[in-house]
């Protein structure tokens, strides 16, 4: 079984952009990892343009358990790296201006647009993938 001490000593290991640190929290029943990323860092800047201040912000957390390998603790933050990073590409990401792809926007607001049958584009032809003859 791995200490928490040995899995720290994983964590100091891992690097990836300026302004992105990993938190390793022990305090509670089970250890987990986070990753914080501070103001050096682009995407702390406000995705809607509204203001220039730069807003530190934290990821979700992953636990971790006294049964993982050295290879599942190094997954775990590169999931956590990939998460964080999808994160904000929906955020920036933009059609005609809107953040269409956005993680915030509130999923009954969604449910209204998913119910809606004129809501859909789709292909005559796209479930067969045939192309028609013009």
């Amino acid at each position: 079984m791995m200490t928490t001490a040995e899995m720290w000593e994983i964590l100091r290991e891992i690097s990836y952009k300026p302004g992105w640190r990993f938190i390793f929290d022990t305090t509670g029943e089970r250890p987990f990892i986070q990753v914080a990323v501070g103001v050096e860092s682009d995407l702390t800047l406000d995705p809607t343009g509204r203001t220039d201040e730069r807003t530190p912000w934290r990821s979700g957390k992953r636990y971790l358990s006294p049964h993982m390998c050295r290879q599942e603790i190094v997954g775990a933050v590169f999931g956590l790296i990939k998460d964080a990073e999808m994160h904000e590409i929906h955020e920036w990401f933009r059609y005609r201006g809107a953040s269409i792809y956005n993680p915030h926007l509130d999923p009954d607001v969604l449910v209204g647009v998913a119910r809606r049958a004129a809501s859909f584009n789709v292909r005559e032809n796209a479930m067969s993938m045939e192309e028609v003859a013009a």
